[in-house]
């Protein structure tokens, strides 16, 4: 019988979590490559003139070729043995225990890579199953280590479903998969909002959590679950994609470019398995989001071109004030509810609290490289009982330079008006104020007030503190 290094399936650290038990995908199976009884020579011997001729058969030169590797083995000279187990294999491509013994060979210097290559070349060239279980069995090992060892990341998800793909009912890559998704993104991911969907090779690199990974290869990643479960549909596949449907309990951000084809995958997931909290306060998120640009559409259009009078239009718009009320009264929504409400249209964060997800778009600061912010405010602030309405607008850096940063602020408001020389007429009027932060922190502000109004002035902020102080 052939000697081969025995490669266990490992279980997970469980002084990382006492909750991951790794068991084998066939009962009372072990994840072991396979010691293959070889051929006795002498079972094929040829007698001719009363001589044994057997010696030169190709059958006898490939059992000599494993019986030597075997040998090199036991004295740890796997280079040797790997040469040896390669010769039989040039004999006899479909010769398992070859194989097998040349991959045990390669496990035992730690090459894995050589070791998965030549168990998936012997499985198919020989359609051998116990090749091709192996060949699982150290991809599966080498997730478990990287899980053990705080190194895994989307890369050894997918190394997972890989193994799920070729053997849809393996139990072992769906628990393991389990195992992975609260560790692969705690560990990975959350070091930084950009870290999963966001990420670049220029910004990240390995060594502070993860590869890149974009949404793409996510959305990728969960389609083949999806596929996975339409052949081999189980309850435990279903909870595992359930899970998966949302990348962990962290906030991220991701790209709105992205956010429809993330709502088309969650319909697709509700329609295939099934539903969840977790997945219905994610879509609710992704649906919002969209409906929330529709309203500021027209308007970012407008702006994008400099015409910032027409916020004096959009900000007494029926549109924008329902919206404003949702935020100002406190009402549900999937958006971050806060006074002052950024709308931009580069990425949104979304934030998981106990399962409940909710989102919000990046303000300037978190993105200078934005086409343009707009705020929406959702304060209480009446004239003479009457709320105000106000926006606020910050157009694009010029070339990438946020400073000078230019601001406007413009309110519709009950409040006095000049008319003629002297008399005041109380009337509801536009003021905008423009201020102009430069980068030493001086800020620089302008108000006009009657905007776009009859008797419209302009004034410095420093004018107007003098007259009050006056």
């Amino acid at each position: 019988m052939s000697t081969t290094r025995t490669q266990n399936f490992r279980q997970v650290d469980r002084s990382y979590s006492s909750n991951i038990k790794v068991r084998s995908h066939k009962k009372k199976k072990h994840f072991d490559l396979k010691k293959i009884v070889i051929i006795s020579a002498a079972t094929v011997a040829v007698v001719a003139g009363g001589f044994t001729v057997y010696n030169h058969l190709p059958i006898v030169k490939v059992n000599k070729a494993i019986a030597a590797g075997d040998k090199y083995s036991q004295v740890a000279d796997y280079e040797a043995a790997i040469d040896s187990y390669e010769t039989a294999i040039q004999i006899d491509k479909h010769s398992v225990t070859a194989y097998s013994n040349m991959a045990g060979a390669y496990l035992s210097i730690d090459d894995s890579e050589s070791a998965k290559q030549i168990l998936y070349d012997g499985w198919q060239n020989t359609e051998n199953t116990g090749l091709l279980d192996n060949y699982h069995a150290v991809i599966l090992n080498e997730a478990v280590d990287a899980l053990n060892t705080k190194k895994a990341d989307m890369k050894t998800v997918l190394s997972i479903v890989g193994v799920l793909s070729e053997d849809n009912t393996n139990k072992d890559a769906i628990e393991l998969l389990d195992a992975a998704y609260s560790r692969v993104f705690s560990d990975a991911y959350s070091y930084d909002l950009d870290a999963l969907f966001r990420s670049d090779c220029a910004t990240y690199s390995s060594e502070e959590g993860s590869a890149v990974f974009s949404y793409g290869e996510y959305e990728s990643f969960v389609k083949e679950l999806l596929a996975i479960y339409e052949k081999a549909p189980s309850d435990e596949l279903k909870e595992v994609i359930l899970k998966y449907a949302t990348p962990g309990d962290i906030s991220f951000t991701m790209n709105y470019e992205d956010v429809a084809s993330y709502e088309a995958l969650m319909s697709a997931i509700e329609e295939k398995v099934g539903t969840s909290d977790n997945v219905t306060s994610m879509k609710a998120c992704l649906t919002n989001s969209q409906e929330v640009q529709a309203v500021f559409a027209d308007i970012f259009s407008q702006l994008d071109v400099g015409n910032v009078d027409e916020l004096r239009n959009f900000v007494v718009s029926e549109e924008y004030i329902k919206l404003r009320n949702i935020f100002l009264n406190k009402e549900a929504t999937p958006q971050e509810n806060t006074t002052y409400v950024p709308i931009s249209r580069e990425a949104i964060v979304l934030n998981n609290n106990e399962g409940q997800w909710s989102y919000r778009f990046l303000n300037f600061e978190e993105n200078p490289t934005t086409k343009g912010v707009i705020t929406l405010w959702a304060n209480f602030f009446e004239d003479d009982g009457i709320q105000r309405n106000s926006i606020s607008y910050e157009p694009a850096s010029v070339e990438d330079n946020y400073y000078p940063h230019t601001k406007y602020d413009v309110t519709y408001l009950y409040s006095y008006i000049t008319s003629g020389k002297a008399t005041k007429v109380p009337k509801m009027n536009y003021r905008l104020s423009t201020t102009v932060t430069l980068q030493d922190g001086e800020e620089v502000e302008t108000i006009v007030g009657d905007w776009g109004g009859p008797n419209e002035w302009t004034m410095d902020i420093e004018t107007i503190e003098s007259r009050i102080r006056a």
